[in-house]
């Protein structure tokens, strides 16, 4: 019997007083579980002073497409505690049933298609990706997260494809001596009764769910200069050990304020209302995150970040964050390394660093089809048209023909097979 089966039948096995958790055998096909809609996280994360070890506490508000059981993600190496269904308490009469095998939690319910429901998992271990709680570079402790790279499900309950846009409140407790930061908007600081804090971070507008980023340290904070904007700028800070802020805030990230300038002229506003670019003992893998950016602290220290990659962690706000693709191959990471070639290119004498790749060769031959005015109105087109979306096929085509006021002889298909 799967996993699935047996989820679906909890509700009435219960009643009956039979159920065993203990006849799980199989997990369900993800095609078949994954079948919710996740709308809004509530993170609460508690790690060890001493060790590696993760306390989680996640609560997800749910869109229910089917009658099917939510089904959720979460490694193995995590015990789950509990899980509450639209915040029931557990009672002798009342309690949550689940079933858990391997890296699923599947959680049935009684509720019909287009209904809400809210999930609470609580779970502890030490995770074995995604997120490191532990020693810095110069020994203090700290920690880092990321569900980039398909990290997520190794330190977070997730649906089974990863995907989806949610709005985020974290509760992310650190010592006095440490500072926070997180996918959103500092709401407040808690003082604990023994030597910790907890910081509240909250975002109201969907992000990528595999956008999300968190760090805690010891960390020296600077607020970068721009050199141009006067008006609504927005803020970008530099978040690195106390022994690297003077030379990374002189070095590589020296103009990073300036590139987001340079972005929001040619993107226009930020989707975000801050960009935090953070030194971590975590260097994670696939698309930059939203509003917090995660760099190897290695290199950071070591004068190793250039500044195309800070261009392309920024252009990736809007192209990537605010906007990604309904397909894997779609045209708009592309677009962002574009728009760092470019930023990388006004400084003629300069080496850009970046070797551009087939998709960036595209969207260049597209910039000299249409010329600037046309190129830049329709990516800002493409941006505000599909904002906190995924872009289906075809959408930079035509956010460049209504710029154009005319059909553009360009595709990305066709373009990226062009050699």
């Amino acid at each position: 019997m799967s996993l699935r089966a047996i989820a679906v039948g909890i509700t009435v096995a219960f009643a009956l007083g039979v159920f065993s958790l203990a006849a799980a055998q199989s997990p369900a096909p993800a095609s078949q579980a994954g079948a919710q809609t996740p709308l809004h996280y509530s993170i609460t994360l508690v790690t060890s002073d001493t060790s590696g070890h993760l306390l989680g506490e996640v609560e997800v508000g749910w869109r229910l497409r089917t009658v099917e059981p939510v089904a959720m993600r979460l490694d193995s190496v995590f015990r789950v505690v509990r899980v509450l269904v639209d915040g029931k308490p557990n009672t002798r009469l009342s309690r949550t049933m689940y079933a858990r095998q391997d890296d699923e939690v599947v959680v049935p319910h009684e509720k019909a298609p287009g209904d809400t429901l809210t999930t609470r998992v609580r779970y502890h271990g030490i995770p074995r990706g995604g997120f490191r709680a532990g020693p810095d570079r110069a020994g203090a402790r700290g920690l880092a997260g990321s569900t980039g790279g398909e990290l997520a499900p190794l330190w977070l309950p997730v649906p089974p494809d990863g995907a989806g846009r949610v709005g985020v409140t974290w509760s992310v407790q650190a010592s006095d001596s440490q500072r926070v930061i997180a996918t959103g908007t500092l709401a407040g600081i808690d003082t604990l009764s023994y030597g910790h804090t907890t910081w509240h971070y909250r975002i109201d507008a969907p992000v990528p769910l595999d956008g999300l980023a968190v760090a805690a340290g010891r960390y020296a904070v600077t607020t970068l200069p721009h050199a141009a904007c006067a008006d609504h700028c927005t803020p970008v800070t530099l978040w690195t050990a106390p022994d690297d802020s003077a030379a990374a805030s002189a070095g590589p990230f020296r103009r990073a304020a300036d590139v987001m300038d340079f972005m929001s002229q040619r993107l226009g506003p930020s989707p975000y209302p801050s960009l935090a670019h953070v030194s971590s003992a975590l260097a994670p893998p696939g698309r930059p995150g939203a509003m917090v950016v995660l760099y190897d602290e290695r290199q950071v220290h070591g004068g190793g970040v250039s500044e195309a990659e800070i261009a392309r962690a920024t252009a990736a706000q809007w192209l990537g964050n605010a906007v990604s693709d309904s397909a894997s191959d779609g045209p708009t990471d592309a677009a962002a390394s574009y728009l760092a070639l470019l930023w990388s290119r006004q400084d003629s004498a300069k080496p850009s660093g970046m070797i551009p790749t087939r998709g960036v060769a595209a969207i260049a031959r597209l910039h000299r089809m249409v010329g600037d005015s046309v190129f830049f109105r329709g990516l800002r087109r493409y941006v505000e048209a599909n904002r906190a979306a995924a872009a289906p096929p075809g959408a930079l085509e035509q956010a460049m023909a209504e710029a154009a006021g005319k059909p553009v002889a360009w595709s990305w298909r066709t373009a990226l097979g062009a050699r």
